[in-house]
């Protein structure tokens, strides 16, 4: 399942239920999904 961070707080959400679009903490409906810091390697022509 993927995290997200709290836009205005910084929580780090690890778990939404099915619907919730909200921060636990303060509520705030901006959510920022965490991305795995791996670059992608492409072949060049």
């Amino acid at each position: 399942m993927a995290s997200y961070r709290c836009a205005k707080c910084g929580e780090i959400v690890s778990e939404l239920q099915p619907g919730q679009i909200r921060c636990p903490s303060c509520a705030s409906k901006i959510l920022h999904k965490l991305r795995e810091n791996v670059a992608k390697e492409v072949k060049a022509r």
